[in-house]
């Protein structure tokens, strides 16, 4: 798609909603949110503007450089940039508020616009709308309705996105004795299947039992999956297979670190994370960070160590990030899926936002033995 009717599909879009409206714009990841989001400004001359958004970095650098970058830089003496964790601090009045990725809503960090004290016409945004009933009800509350949707597969479809194909590997669980269980007294070596089996029968018992214990059982499970062994061998192999320019989104800080001699989180500065966009590197894992509102070129694969069950589109956000639309360029996307956990339900569920006819499912066995498609790794 050229930059012409790039143009031409998010003035559309902005044509779409009428002046001073108020509710929710639901655009796919990569169309332009930030760019539809000021053409409306600049459209609706708004006198003071608050935009709300997920990390300091967009709002100290990335979103400034956006009203500039779009000649919309008369408006940056209106406007003021906050994050959402500092939302509930905020009170006044403005002409225009702006939810930039609203799935950070909460209870808490949206009360002030709940209970008044912060008023003014919303408009609020997203790559992938939340399926959490409690986000929708507090949508609901602040009276926000869809303006616009265009979901993935549709901007795939008219070329404002890549096309893609998802690879999920199907990991098993090891039998091997490797895991320490047991208390000091009575430590012993299970494996994979017997932990998960016994993980899994103390959260059903928590369940049935109405136990005050039951999210920290669901997230011990959590945790056991994320740091399988299993999934880090899988993604070794895969790094191990493929050529190019890899992104990968690891299951925590000590995974990606393991996996990946570069690496970008919460507890490192941006550092390899430039290097990797000047292509300096060809290589890095990330956990969160750089997942939501970055744009990344001629990613030749994306690595999923860990999905989550996708209810705020967090793992459908990472998948995006390769999305950019290049010429004569495809996405590929490996998820690592470990069979017969819960893990596999959650790969399912961010899978909703996906064709599924350019999903393919590869058995880790195929993968070593060199069964599945060899240019896949070219």
């Amino acid at each position: 798609m050229t930059k012409t009717e790039r143009n031409r599909i998010q003035k559309e879009i902005v044509d779409s909603i009428p002046r001073n409206a108020q509710g929710r714009l639901l655009l796919a990841p990569r169309v332009g949110k930030t760019k539809v989001m000021i053409d409306i400004i600049k459209r609706d001359k708004p006198d003071s503007i608050l935009w709300v958004t997920p990390s300091a970095k967009l709002a100290i650098i990335d979103i400034p450089k956006e009203f500039e970058t779009w000649k919309a830089k008369r408006y940056l003496k209106k406007l003021k940039i906050f994050t959402w964790a500092s939302l509930n601090k905020i009170t006044g009045v403005y002409d225009l508020i702006v939810l930039d990725e609203e799935q950070f809503a909460t209870e808490n960090n949206i009360e002030n616009l709940l209970n008044g004290s912060l008023k003014g016409r919303i408009l609020s945004m997203t790559g992938v709308p939340t399926k959490h009933i409690e986000k929708l009800y507090l949508y609901h509350r602040l009276n926000l309705k869809v303006l616009y949707r265009l979901p993935i597969n549709e901007a795939v479809e008219i070329g404002l996105l890549s096309n893609y194909t998802i690879k999920v590997v199907q990991v098993p669980l090891s039998n091997v004795k490797n895991i320490k269980a047991g208390s000091k007294k009575k430590a012993f070596l299970t494996s994979e299947v017997k932990q998960y089996e016994w993980l899994s029968k103390v959260v059903r018992e928590a369940i049935f039992q109405k136990r005050a214990d039951i999210k920290f059982r669901i997230l011990n499970r959590m945790r056991f999956i994320k740091n399988s062994l299993s999934k880090l061998e899988a993604a070794q192999l895969l790094l191990s297979k493929l050529e190019g320019r890899i992104l990968l989104f690891a299951g925590s800080i000590k995974q990606a670190e393991k996996l990946c001699e570069h690496t970008y989180h919460s507890q490192s500065d941006d550092k390899k994370y430039q290097m990797f966009q000047k292509g300096e590197i060809q290589r890095i894992a990330m956990v969160n960070s750089g997942g939501t509102g970055h744009t990344y070129k001629e990613i030749d694969h994306l690595i999923m160590v860990q999905a989550d069950s996708d209810k705020n589109g967090l793992t459908s956000q990472k998948v995006a990030r390769t999305l950019l639309a290049q010429k004569d360029y495809k996405a590929t996307i490996w998820i690592i899926s470990l069979v017969g956990t819960q893990d596999e339900k959650w790969v399912d569920s961010a899978l909703d936002n996906f064709d599924r006819s350019k999903v393919q499912y590869i058995k880790l066995k195929d993968l070593k033995n060199g069964k599945e498609n060899r240019c896949c790794f070219n």
